[in-house]
C-alpha cells in the first residue's frame, strides 16, 4: 500500500500519518497526568479519515480547494460502530464522537436548534455510506496505521466510570449539575485534542519541537519571600498588612479545593494572594497560577506588580498577560500548511502553557463558555492549576451559576484550587441551585472582621439631595478646596467627560491639575495616568481625579478626598478604598456618596441601577447605620440577588437559558421527539455550539482597535517588518494600545472613516489618530464640544 501523509508544508516536506495520529496521541496523553487515555483515544483517531485516496490526491494538488475533502467524521465513524451496552460505554462513545467529529471548529447542539435531528443521528449507517466520507476506504486502510481502538475504548471508558464516580462523591448528585460538568468534560477532552494536532502540526512546520514552559516554583517563591521582606511593615496599617499575608502563606498547604479571601480594601490581597498561589502550587506541584481580573485596569497593575515582586522582566516567558484580542484566525486545518499557520494559531489560540498568566474575568469566562476550537485550546492548560478571581464581587449576575459549576468542575474533577478574593464577599454559595462547591473550612482567614476594624479609614456621608452634573462639579471643587485633592467616580462615561469640563470650568486659577480616566483609553494610557497621579498625590500636589468605576478597585492610589455617585455598596466600599488608604491621615476622612438627577443612561447598565436603587433604600431605612457593616453588606446582597436567581441561569428568551441549554437541556430533547416521534435515546444533549453564540460577557463589545499612543506606532511597524517570533512578541505588547469599542462606537467612526485594517490575517485594527484625545482617550467626534457625550 502507498504510504498515507498527513500534511505537506509549502517547502514540499511531508508528515507520514502515521506519524501525525500517533504524535498527536501522545501529546494529548502527557498534557495532563488523569483522563489521558480518553484523550488518546480522541487523538488516535482525529485524522484518520486521511486515509483516502481523494485526501492524498488533495494534498498534492497545487489548485485544490482549502477544506473540499471531508476528514474528521471517519473517525467519528470508527468509535460508533464499537459495541456500547453499559451507560458508560454509551457516554465515552458519545463523547469521542462529538469530539473527533468537530475538531477542526466547533463542538455543535447535540441536538439541532430546529428539533428535526441530532448529532449523533449522522453515525448512521446511512450517512456512513455516503460517498463523500468514502468510509469503506478508510476502514480498509486503518490497520496500517496500528490505531488500537478497541483497547484505547475500553481503557477509555475506565476513566468514564471514574469521572462517574467523582462527580457523585464531589456532590455534582442534582441532574442539571451532573449534565453541565459531564458537557464540561466534552470540552476538556475537546481542548486537548485540538491543542495536541496543532501542537503536532506547528512542530511539523517549524521543523522543531515546541519546548513547554515548566514551572520552577522554588525559584519564585524564593524571589517573593526575598522582596516581600524588604517591605516595610513597621506602621499600623503594614502591620495588618503582614498579618494577613502570613495567614495566606500559612494556608498554603490546605488540599486542592475551592476557599474565599475575604480582605479589607486596602489590607495587600493582591500580593498576600499570590503568596497563597506560589506556596500553594509549589507544596501541591501545580502545573499554573492563572490570576483572573475584573478590569482591564487592575490587570495591568497586577501584572507590574506580580513582575517586580517575582523579578522579572517584560518580555519574561515565565508570565502571560492576556486581555486582549487584536487577532482573529482561521481554525480550519487540511494538512496544507504555509510556514506562518500554524504560528498563527498558537498566537491567536494563546495556550495559556505559561507558569503564570495574568488575564480578566471576560476572557475566562468566554473561554470556557465557547464552543469554539481557538478559544477552548487553553481550556486544558487550567487543570491542575491555582486559579485567583480577584473582586469577585464584580461577577456578571447573569453568568453566577455558569461561574459555580464551571469552578466547582475545575476543582473537583480537575484538581485546581480556587480563590475567590473580594473585601466584600457576595452570596454566590447561596444561591437557589446552591452548586458552588465550597471546601469545608472555605475561609483563608477566619477572623476578617477585626481587620476590617483596624483598617477602617474613611466614613461614607449619604449626601441626602440629589445634584446635577454642573452641582456636583461646585461639590466635587469644594471638597477638594477643603482636603486638597478629591477623587470624584460616577457611573456612566459621559458623565465623566461632562463632570470634567464642568471642572475645567471652575478651575480657572489653574490650582488643580485635573484628571480624567476612562476606559475609552488605552491601558498604556491609563497607566501613565495614574503613575502620573500618584507622584503628584505623594509630593501632596493639588489634583482632581474623575473615574468611571474602572479606578475603585485593584488601583494602588490614595486620596484625602472621595466623591462617588449613588451607586450599590459594593462599589462604595471599593471607591472608599481609594481614600486615606494608607492611613495618611490618623482621623478617619470622608467619602461622600451623591445621587445624581436623571441618569438615564443607567437603563442600560442594570446592575448598577439595582445597586444604586438598593444602596439608596438602606440609606433610607437605616439612618445613620454603617453602611459598610457586615450586616449592611449582607442585607444588600440578599436584595441585590434574592429576585435574580433566575436571571443567573443567562436567559435568552422565556423558555431558554444558557445553563440548560450546557446541562440536561430538556427543552430541546423534547423538541426533539415533536419533530421527529422518536425518543431522544443519547447521554448527551447539551447544545454547545447556540450557547457559546449566545453568551456574551458584554453583550454588545464586538472588537478592540490599535490607537496611536506613545510606542503604539512603533511598534506597529516592528510587527510589519518582524519574523514570526517577532510578530508574536510585539502583539503582545500591543495589547497595552488597544481599546474595545462598542458596536455604535464602530459604526459612527467607520462612517468617518477612521478605522483602518493593518493586517488582515491577524484582524489588526488601527484608529485615525484625530480620534484619540490625551485627556478622553478615543472620542467620536475630532473635535470635543462642551455637551460631548
Amino acid at each position: 500500500m502507498p504510504e498515507l501523509y498527513a500534511r505537506k508544508d509549502d517547502e514540499g516536506s511531508v508528515q507520514t500519518l502515521f506519524d501525525h495520529l500517533h504524535n498527536t496521541a501522545r501529546l494529548a496523553g502527557e498534557f495532563e497526568d488523569e483522563f489521558g487515555e480518553t484523550a488518546q483515544t480522541a487523538a488516535i483517531h482525529h485524522d484518520e479519515g486521511k486515509a483516502k485516496e481523494d485526501f492524498q490526491q488533495y494534498l498534492f494538488a497545487d489548485d485544490a480547494k482549502r477544506g473540499s475533502v471531508i476528514h474528521a467524521y471517519q473517525g467519528a465513524f470508527t468509535i460508533s460502530e464499537i459495541p456500547a451496552a453499559s451507560a458508560a460505554e454509551k457516554l465515552t462513545q458519545e463523547i469521542l464522537e462529538l469530539d473527533i467529529a468537530s475538531h477542526h471548529g466547533d463542538l455543535p447542539d447535540c441536538i439541532a436548534p430546529s428539533g428535526d435531528e441530532s448529532f449523533f443521528d449522522k453515525m448512521s449507517e446511512a450517512n456512513k455510506g455516503e460517498e463523500k466520507y468514502h468510509y469503506q476506504e478508510v476502514k480498509e486502510n486503518i490497520p496500517e496505521l496500528e490505531l488500537d481502538t478497541d483497547a484505547r475504548f475500553e481503557r477509555s471508558v475506565k476513566e468514564t466510570q471514574i469521572l462517574l464516580e467523582r462527580l457523585m462523591h464531589a456532590g455534582f448528585y442534582k441532574q442539571e449539575s451532573l449534565y453541565f460538568s459531564l458537557g464540561q468534560y466534552v470540552k476538556y477532552i475537546f481542548s486537548r485534542l485540538v491543542d495536541a494536532d496543532r501542537l503536532d502540526a506547528g512542530n511539523f512546520s517549524s521543523h522543531q519541537q515546541l519546548a513547554s514552559h515548566k514551572p520552577d516554583w522554588q525559584q519564585l517563591v524564593d524571589r517573593f519571600e526575598k522582596n516581600i521582606g524588604a517591605f516595610d511593615s513597621t506602621s499600623p496599617i503594614n502591620k495588618i498588612r503582614s498579618e494577613i499575608s502570613e495567614a495566606c502563606f500559612n494556608a498554603a498547604d490546605r488540599p486542592a479545593g475551592i476557599y474565599k479571601l475575604a480582605v479589607p480594601t486596602g489590607g495587600g490581597k493582591t500580593l498576600a494572594s499570590l503568596r497563597f498561589a506560589l506556596h500553594h502550587a509549589l507544596q501541591t506541584q501545580k502545573s499554573h497560577i492563572i490570576y483572573v481580573s475584573p478590569y482591564l485596569t487592575i490587570t495591568t497593575q497586577t501584572t507590574k506588580s506580580f513582575r517586580d515582586i517575582l523579578d522579572l522582566p517584560k518580555e519574561s516567558d515565565i508570565l502571560l498577560e492576556h486581555y486582549s484580542s487584536v487577532m482573529n484566525s482561521d481554525d480550519d486545518d487540511d494538512g496544507k500548511e504555509d510556514g506562518s499557520t500554524i504560528n498563527r494559531r498558537k498566537l491567536a489560540a494563546e495556550r495559556w502553557d505559561n507558569p503564570i498568566i495574568v488575564t480578566t474575568m471576560v476572557q475566562f469566562l468566554e473561554t470556557v463558555m465557547s464552543s469554539h476550537g481557538t478559544k477552548l485550546r487553553k481550556f486544558h492548560n487550567m487543570a491542575n492549576s491555582v486559579i485567583v478571581f480577584d473582586e469577585i464581587q464584580s461577577i456578571p449576575v447573569n453568568a453566577i451559576n455558569l461561574f459555580n459549576e464551571v469552578v466547582s468542575f475545575l476543582s473537583k474533577i480537575l484538581n485546581c484550587t480556587i480563590l475567590l478574593c473580594s473585601a466584600t464577599q457576595p452570596l454566590l454559595d447561596k444561591t437557589d441551585r446552591h452548586n458552588l462547591l465550597l471546601s469545608e473550612n472555605p475561609d483563608l482567614i477566619e477572623d476578617s472582621d477585626k481587620y476590617a476594624a483596624a483598617l477602617k479609614r474613611t466614613n461614607i456621608v449619604p449626601i441626602p439631595q440629589e445634584k446635577d452634573l454642573e452641582e456636583l462639579a461646585d461639590f466635587v471643587m469644594e471638597r477638594a478646596n477643603e482636603n486638597g485633592n478629591c477623587l470624584a467616580i460616577v457611573n456612566l462615561k459621559s458623565e465623566a467627560r461632562q463632570l470634567y469640563l464642568h471642572l475645567k470650568e471652575l478651575n480657572t486659577s489653574g490650582r488643580f491639575a485635573l484628571v480624567h480616566l476612562s476606559t475609552s483609553m488605552c491601558g498604556k494610557h491609563r497607566a501613565d495616568e495614574l503613575r502620573e497621579m500618584i507622584k503628584q498625590l505623594e509630593s501632596h500636589q493639588p489634583i482632581i481625579c474623575v473615574s468611571t468605576q474602572l479606578i475603585e478597585a485593584g488601583v494602588d492610589i490614595s486620596f484625602a478626598c472621595v466623591v462617588r455617585a449613588m451607586a450599590g455598596l459594593d462599589s462604595i466600599l471599593q471607591s472608599a478604598g481609594r481614600c486615606n488608604r494608607n492611613g495618611e491621615s490618623k482621623e478617619a476622612k470622608n467619602v461622600y456618596v451623591v445621587s445624581i438627577k436623571n441618569e438615564r443612561g443607567l437603563e442600560k447598565l442594570k446592575d448598577i441601577k439595582l445597586g444604586k436603587e438598593i444602596t439608596s433604600r438602606l440609606v433610607h431605612d437605616h439612618p445613620g447605620a454603617d453602611l459598610l457593616s457586615d450586616d449592611m453588606l449582607n442585607e444588600f446582597y440578599e436584595f441585590y440577588f434574592a429576585p435574580r436567581q433566575a436571571e443567573m441561569d443567562y436567559p435568552i428568551d422565556p423558555s431558554h437559558n444558557v445553563y440548560t441549554m450546557l446541562s440536561f437541556n430538556e427543552y430541546d430533547q423534547n423538541r426533539y421527539v415533536d419533530r421527529t416521534s422518536r425518543r431522544y435515546s443519547h447521554q448527551l444533549a447539551q447544545a454547545f455550539r447556540t450557547a457559546s453564540d449566545q453568551f456574551h460577557v458584554i453583550p454588545s463589545l464586538t472588537k478592540d482597535v490599535i490607537v496611536d499612543y506613545d510606542d503604539s506606532m512603533a511598534l506597529l511597524e516592528q510587527f510589519r517588518k518582524g519574523d514570526m517570533s517577532t510578530k508574536i512578541k510585539t502583539l503582545r505588547l500591543l495589547q497595552d494600545y488597544s481599546v474595545s469599542l462598542f458596536d455604535y462606537e464602530i459604526e459612527k467612526l467607520s462612517e468617518a472613516h477612521a478605522i483602518s485594517v493593518i493586517d488582515s490575517e491577524f484582524g489588526i485594527s488601527l484608529l485615525d489618530k484625530q480620534y484619540y484625545k490625551s485627556e478622553y482617550g478615543v472620542v467620536l467626534e475630532t473635535e470635543m464640544s462642551p455637551l460631548f457625550a
